[in-house]
């Protein structure tokens, strides 16, 4: 009877383990069939993801038909335990994917030298951007880049509200965030937009914003500021596409 019993667990914790590792398979499937792995992650390390893919079906084809293991002692207390540490990251990539990073993250990640530390990491090679583009649309990114080549000149751009109280009545804080590998190094990138009406946009609205840039010194720092005839508020895109990639 005893046998029998070790036997049943055993063969619980086997599938248990397959289970579980197919529940990641899914959900790695599923970032990468609908692109939400861009919500964390640069496009050009998608391959690596799928490539984690591979290798985890694999896994799990070992699991079922590769050698038995031959556990002693608690086995089904032990795999239950090492399944909810694998579980964790699996329940907050369920709740977190639909979640971009907002006002609150930038709160946390602002240090007034971001624009400056994109400048130097584009010249230095390790990301490239291209010649200011001669139609008005720009992303922030190209805006920080290029603002001083800009001064003066028309732009419509994109990106997140934040009006702290300190902000100026007629002013807010236009913002996105800039991914090089993941989200974990994301930086924001920001530009001041002046206008009678921004007191009508909430924090975290996405909102189009049209245009002329003009250069400021704050805080000893040159920033742009967009000084805008028309401000509109859009749809929040997919998190997977809030982000700019350099």
């Amino acid at each position: 009877m005893i046998r029998i019993v070790k036997k049943g667990t055993l063969s619980v914790c086997r599938y248990l383990d397959v289970l579980l590792f197919l529940a990641w398979l899914a959900a790695l499937c599923g970032l990468l069939l609908t692109g939400k792995d861009t919500a964390f992650l640069h496009p050009r390390f998608r391959l690596f993801l799928a490539g984690g893919t591979v290798l985890l079906t694999a896994f799990i084809l070992v699991i079922l038909f590769g050698p038995k293991r031959h556990n002693t002692g608690w086995p089904l207390a032990m795999t239950t335990g090492q399944a909810l540490v694998i579980m964790a990251p699996l329940l907050f990539l369920a709740t977190a994917v639909n979640q971009g990073m907002g006002s609150h993250t930038l709160t946390r990640k602002f240090t007034g030298t971001e624009q400056n530390t994109l400048t130097r990491l584009l010249e230095s090679g390790n990301g490239t951007i291209g010649e200011a583009n001669p139609t008005p649309a720009m992303s922030l990114l190209d805006i920080a880049r290029k603002m001083k080549q800009i001064d003066g000149r028309r732009v419509i751009t994109e990106g997140l509200v934040y009006r702290p109280d300190i902000m100026p009545e007629n002013y807010l804080t236009l913002f996105r965030f800039a991914i090089f590998c993941c989200a974990a190094d994301a930086m924001p990138v920001w530009v001041f937009v002046e206008n009678a009406g921004v007191a009508a946009f909430a924090d975290e609205n996405w909102i189009r914003v049209d245009g002329t840039v003009r250069i400021v010194n704050f805080n000893g720092t040159d920033v742009p500021v967009i000084r805008a005839d028309t401000i509109v508020k859009k749809p929040a895109p997919p998190p997977g596409e809030q982000y700019l990639f350099f």
